[in-house]
C-alpha cells in the first residue's frame, strides 16, 4: 500500500489535533448536554401532560350531566365520547415515559463518554498514530512492521474516536434537527392536548342536577313558573350539547396531536440516533480505507 501523500498527512494531523483539543476543552460536550437536557425536560413535560390527560379522561368517563328541572330531564354521558380516546392516551402515556427514559439514558451515556480517562486514551492514540503515520516506510522498503503498527494504531484510534465523539455528534445533530423541524409541531400538539383536557374538565364541572324548586301557590303563577323551567332546561341542554360537540371536536384533534407526538418521539429517540450513528460509522470506515 502506498504511503499517504504529504497534503493528506497534514490534513489528518490538523483534524486529529483539533479533535483532541475539543475532547479536552469539552465545548461540544457542554453543548450536547444542554441540548439533551432540554429535550429530556420537554419529554418529561409531555409525559406529565399525558398522565394528567389520561386521569381527566378516566374520571370523566363515568360522568353524567343531568338536567332535571321538573322531574323529567336530559342526561348526557361524556364517557361515550371519550371511549375511543382512552386506549390511545394510555399507550401514549407509556410511550412518553419510555421516550423520557431513553433521553435520560442518552444523558448518562454522554457523561460517560466525556470522562477524562477516555480523552486521555484518545490523546495517546492520536500521538502514537501520528508518529507511525509520519514515519511510514518507503514503498520500496521490504519491512512491513511500521505499516502494520500504523494500521494497528489506526484501528485503536478509530474505535476511540467513535466512542468519544459519535454520541456527542448524535446528540447535537438530533437537537439541531429537532429545533428546525419538530419543536414547533411538538409545542402545537402539547397545546392541543392541554386545550382538550381543559374542555373535558370544563364539561365535567358542568355536571349538575336542577331539582324541583318551590312552586308558587297560584295556578297562573305555577303555570308561568313551569313554562320558564322548561325554557331554562332547553337552554341548558342546548348549552351542554354544544359543549359536548366542542369536546368531541377537541378529541378528534387530540388523536392527531398524539400521533404527531408519537412520531416526534420515535424520530428523537430511535430513527435519528440510528441514522447519525450509521453516518459516523460510515465516515470512520471511509477514513480507515483511505488511510491504509
Amino acid at each position: 500500500m502506498q504511503n499517504p501523500k504529504l497534503p493528506f498527512k497534514w490534513a489528518i494531523t490538523i483534524i486529529l489535533l483539533t479533535l483532541t483539543l475539543l475532547a479536552w476543552t469539552r465545548h461540544l460536550d457542554h453543548a450536547a448536554h444542554t441540548a439533551t437536557a432540554e429535550n429530556f425536560q420537554r419529554a418529561l413535560t409531555v409525559a406529565a401532560l399525558a398522565r394528567a390527560f389520561n386521569g381527566v379522561i378516566s374520571v370523566a368517563q363515568g360522568t353524567e350531566v343531568a338536567i332535571q328541572p321538573v322531574g323529567v330531564g336530559v342526561t348526557l354521558t361524556i364517557g361515550e365520547v371519550l371511549d375511543p380516546l382512552n386506549d390511545l392516551v394510555e399507550r401514549f402515556s407509556a410511550l412518553a415515559l419510555l421516550a423520557s427514559a431513553a433521553l435520560g439514558l442518552q444523558l448518562a451515556l454522554g457523561q460517560m463518554v466525556t470522562s477524562l480517562w477516555l480523552s486521555g486514551l484518545l490523546s495517546i492514540a492520536v500521538m502514537m498514530y501520528l508518529i507511525t503515520l509520519w514515519h511510514q516506510p518507503q514503498a520500496e522498503d521490504s519491512d512491513r512492521a511500521p505499516l502494520l503498527r500504523t494500521q494497528l494504531w489506526l484501528k485503536i484510534l478509530s474505535a476511540l474516536l467513535f466512542l468519544r465523539f459519535a454520541l456527542i455528534i448524535m446528540l447535537l445533530s438530533t437537537h439541531v434537527l429537532d429545533q428546525a423541524f419538530l419543536v414547533a409541531k411538538q409545542d402545537a400538539a402539547m397545546e392541543g392536548l392541554s386545550n382538550a383536557s381543559s374542555s373535558i374538565q370544563q364539561l365535567q364541572d358542568s355536571e349538575r342536577t336542577i331539582t324541583d324548586v318551590p312552586q308558587p301557590k297560584g295556578f297562573l303563577d305555577r303555570t308561568a313558573q313551569q313554562i320558564r323551567d322548561v325554557f331554562d332546561a332547553s337552554d341548558r341542554t342546548l348549552d351542554l350539547k354544544s359543549q359536548l360537540n366542542e369536546v368531541q371536536a377537541r378529541i378528534e384533534e387530540s388523536v392527531e396531536d398524539i400521533i404527531n407526538l408519537i412520531v416526534i418521539f420515535i424520530l428523537q429517540t430511535l430513527l435519528l440516533p440510528l441514522a447519525i450513528f450509521w453516518l459516523c460509522t460510515w465516515v470512520l470506515r471511509s477514513y480507515w480505507r483511505r488511510s491504509l
